[in-house]
């Protein structure tokens, strides 16, 4: 079974018959209106996003390949309540994020050659590492995204300069991280992994993810002939430190994941999720 088939097939009885603690939104976004620099016209920050862009569809796809295949050794139902609604959700920001791709490429923003390469790399991870592996890479890719979706919703002074249709796409992206941010991890130590392997992968995979972001941006500014030291050096200076969105709080949080004892749910963004979602009219 393919994983797009998977995602369309119906969750099992006992999940069925419970509720998960969020919901899945089928959300549908309209990039037609969306200017080329939609992040407060910037360059730099536009093409950052973009490319995260190129690389969430595929993973959020693999993430979903790894729980169906380990689900089986989950016992507790409201768990399997929650991973029900976790493929959901993540089936439908992959939905949206290739709408929005196919949309940038139309542009001449070429994120279709960069979602490429990186599906490339991500079959090739599914296909030389055991499915527990993957989902010890998931868990560090669940909680850097969180994390930084967190910080997104946090500082006003950034969330703020995303404009139009994309804006929605991301912080409703941000609110939805938060709300299943524990499902993963949840689902991994249930189905028998382990702390070592978790910060393993949490090293390896954090540092190709930070590669793959940096140079897939450096590819973009590069093409539209924008890519500068003086434009690094403006960017570093917007993006980390207490105006940007890498300070130190989120520094600490993404270093907490070393921890032996570490949750997910130690960090409180339940306030934050209620805000967004009322900003944004999501169903609770």
């Amino acid at each position: 079974m393919s994983t797009l088939e998977a995602i369309k097939s119906k969750p099992s009885s006992i999940a069925h018959r419970l509720k998960a603690s969020f919901p899945v939104r089928r959300l549908s976004f309209d990039f037609t209106s969306s200017t080329r620099y939609w992040f407060d016209n910037d360059a730099y920050f536009t093409h950052l996003m973009n490319a995260m862009s190129a690389i969430f569809p595929q993973g959020e796809l693999m993430l979903i390949e790894a729980l169906r295949n380990i689900r089986h050794k989950i016992d507790d139902p409201a768990l399997q309540a929650e991973i029900s609604a976790f493929i959901g959700q993540e089936a439908m920001h992959a939905k949206e994020h290739l709408a929005f791709n196919r949309y940038a490429d139309e542009q001449q923003i070429n994120i279709n050659e960069l979602q490429n390469e990186v599906k490339a790399l991500y079959a090739l991870m599914q296909k030389i590492l055991p499915t527990m592996h993957i989902m010890s890479i998931g868990c560090a890719i669940e909680h850097i995204t969180a994390t930084l979706g967190a910080e997104l919703l946090r500082n006003d002074q950034w969330n703020h300069r995303l404009v139009g249709p994309v804006a929605e796409l991301w912080l409703w992206h941000a609110v939805e991280e938060n709300e299943h941010k524990a499902v993963f991890f949840d689902a991994y130590v249930a189905s028998g992994g382990g702390y070592l392997s978790r910060i393993f992968y949490m090293t390896f995979a954090g540092s190709i993810l930070l590669f793959l972001i940096a140079n897939n941006t450096r590819r973009l500014l590069k093409a539209d002939q924008v890519l500068s030291l003086n434009g690094i050096a403006k960017f570093f200076k917007k993006g980390v430190g207490n105006q940007g969105l890498l300070t130190l709080h989120t520094v600490k949080d993404f270093l907490d994941y070393y921890r032996p004892d570490f949750h997910p749910f130690d960090h409180d963004t339940k306030r934050l999720e209620n805000l967004w979602q009322k900003r944004l009219d999501l169903k609770i």
